[in-house]
């Protein structure tokens, strides 16, 4: 069990340092707004609104993460 719980932090640190550097590098390719209130939205970003979005990534794999959490701690308390 101990493994486990060193593999599912390695795993959640991972994640998070990924998230971190793809959100700054998101915050890096936004262009400033030169005089004008709405600019166009890029094409990727059009095809896939919602993978494109990082709260809604990082949203995502929260609650994936949550609902494996709980299913370890049903599995390893209840037998």
């Amino acid at each position: 069990m101990n493994l486990f719980v060193n593999a599912l932090s390695i795993a959640i640190v991972g994640i998070l340092a990924g998230s971190l550097i793809y959100t700054l590098s998101v915050g890096r390719q936004q262009k400033a707004v030169e005089g004008e209130i709405d600019t166009q939205i890029p094409k990727p970003v059009q095809k896939h609104v919602y993978l494109g979005n990082p709260i809604f990534l990082a949203w995502g794999i929260f609650f994936a993460l949550l609902l494996f959490i709980i299913l370890f701690v049903a599995m390893t308390f209840l037998r």
